[in-house]
């Protein structure tokens, strides 16, 4: 009888040990799981303030010279770009910008659409204008200062075949020519300050 005993309590200290080993890996378990729904939880606040202020702020925004065409110089040369220029007119520096640029047919349709940020750093030298690198992981942006602004311009990437078509029309001739004639929308997506 003393031998049952001895089998039985091994038994309880055993099944005992696994039970608390269970129930501490799964508290374990719960407290990673609410950091990383913590972490995402953050993320997506991160994201819905970046919009609530692109569209609180997107009104001291300006985008002007906004224009499609072959580059014909530089290391461009031969691709099709989108380039304008940002203003702004608001009393914040804005450190980071994502903004969509549709380009519409004269109906009105959107044919491409394009999202970037165009503050992303110059290609090569501090004197030519910005164009999007998005392989970078942390570049170094620009920051726009009231009453300030900053030339971007950005390689259209998967360009349909009408748009590349008009761009390419004129583009070794008179400059002004090999232009989109067709319209652009643009608007802002997200903004940092």
């Amino acid at each position: 009888m003393v031998i049952i005993k001895k089998k039985s309590m091994v038994v309880v200290f055993v099944s005992g040990f696994i039970i608390c080993l269970v129930l501490a890996l799964t508290l374990v378990g719960y407290i990673v799981y609410i950091e990383m729904g913590e972490e995402k939880s953050k993320a997506a606040y991160r994201d819905l303030m970046e919009k609530a202020n692109a569209k609180f702020y997107a009104k001291y925004i300006e985008v002007a010279r906004l224009g499609a065409n072959i580059e014909s110089t530089g290391a461009l040369r031969g691709k099709p770009v989108l380039e304008g220029i940002i203003r702004n007119n608001g009393t914040r520096d804005i450190t980071d910008i994502l903004m969509r640029v549709k380009f519409l047919d004269p109906d009105g349709a959107i044919i491409y659409e394009v999202v970037f940020r165009p503050q992303e750093p110059a290609l090569s030298s501090s004197g030519m204008t910005h164009v999007a690198i998005p392989y970078l992981s942390d570049p170094s942006k620009t920051t726009i200062k009231p009453e300030g602004s900053i030339p971007f311009k950005k390689i259209l990437m998967n360009c349909p075949k009408e748009i590349l078509a008009e761009l390419k029309k004129g583009a070794g001739f008179a400059r002004g020519s090999g232009r989109w004639s067709g319209r652009f929308s643009s608007e802002i997506l997200s903004i940092n300050f």
